[in-house]
Formats: structure tokens, sequence, C-alpha cells
């Protein structure tokens, strides 16, 4: 099973049902060059038992946080119709996405045809893995906040203790990403400030 992550913007809600239409995967490439053909979809397995998770855990029953209503693929992604679990996880997931403190979801899915094409997007030539064809196994709500320290005065009122962990981890995570970053963007400025001392001493 592979995973990738995808940032939303685009979606609305319903108090009422406690459901949120939504895109679980976009057609925007990620950090590896790869596209996910959203008509390549094979939902047929899914469909049986389509179960949405949180952090794709198996592991506790607190984790399955609802269920998929429907799948719409179009030319920007897949889009779905989520309904939250009545459980104090389901809510608190429910909660977190409606406001805003969550915005990631990710699938999990298996490749059956994959090919390499060069072409422009946005204006940017580049070569991209296309996954043209894949199927669906689940897709879950991830722990990566759209604002760390909001949604830590946000915990204060989650319910469920499953949730609170696996949001912490990805709270972690997005600050241990911070962090390599700056160091990365530091390394890179010391070794080009190290090159311009090594071209003077040269030039003496």
């Amino acid at each position: 099973m592979e995973y990738k992550n995808f940032i939303v913007i685009e979606k609305s809600f319903s108090d009422k049902d406690m459901t949120i239409t939504h895109y679980i995967s976009t057609v925007t490439p990620d950090r590896f060059g790869d596209i996910v053909n959203p008509f390549g979809m094979d939902a047929d397995n899914f469909r049986k038992n389509p179960i949405v998770l949180f952090g794709h855990s198996h592991n506790a029953r607190s984790n399955v946080i609802g269920k998929n209503i429907a799948l719409f693929p179009d030319d920007f992604g897949v889009k779905a119709i989520t309904k939250f679990a009545d459980t104090p996880a389901g809510k608190d997931l429910y909660i977190l996405n409606r406001e805003g403190y969550l915005n990631a979801w990710s699938i999990g899915f298996i490749p059956k045809k994959t090919k390499t094409q060069s072409t422009t997007i946005n204006n940017q030539p580049g070569t991209y893995n296309i996954i043209d064809e894949w199927e669906l196994l689940e897709y879950s709500s991830v722990a990566i906040p759209a604002n760390p320290d909001a949604l830590n005065l946000m915990m204060k009122e989650i319910k469920s203790p499953e949730i609170v962990e696996e949001i912490s981890k990805g709270i972690i995570n997005v600050e241990i990403e911070g962090i390599k970053d700056r160091i990365d963007r530091l390394e890179s400025k010391l070794a080009g400030k190290f090159k311009d001392i090594i071209k003077l001493i040269n030039k003496k």
C-alpha cells in the first residue's frame, strides 16, 4: 500500500448530518513529482466497506471516525462526502476539520499502472510520475495541523484520548520538519559563505 497526503482548501459542511464534502486527492504534483489520475480510481472494493479512518490506523476502534457516502472523480481530483460517526472521536474530528484546524487528508492505495511523462504544469516544465490506474483501499483524516499553536488550545476540548495522542504526534512532526527546513536553509547559507571564503583565499 502507498499513501499520498493532500491539503484540502475547498470543502463544505452540514452540521445537521455531520458530513463534509471535500477532496481526498488532487491532480497537484506532490514533492516526489507524482500525480494521481482521479479518473483512474478503482473504488469497487472500497465501496463494500467504506470506512474512514484517522491517521490510517486500524489498531484502535476509535480511529474509525466515519464512513464515505459518495465519491466523485473530476478534473481537479477525487471529491468525497464523509459522514462522521456519532462517537467522541468522530465528533472531535468533524469539529477540527470544520473549524480549519485539520485540513489534510490521505489516501491509502495500490498503484496499478504508472507512467513517466514530461509536461508543463502551472508554467513549470518537468518530468512527472503519473499514476494512471490505482485501487483505493481507504482514506484518512491525518494530523498535519494548519496552525499547531491554535490547535494546542483547541485540544483541551477534545474528548477522545486517542485523537489527542495522534494529533500531538502530528504537531511534533510538523515542528520537526520546520526545524529541518531552517537547518537546511542555514546549511545552504553557510555553504555559500564558505565558497566565497575559499575564492578569497585562492585569489591571495
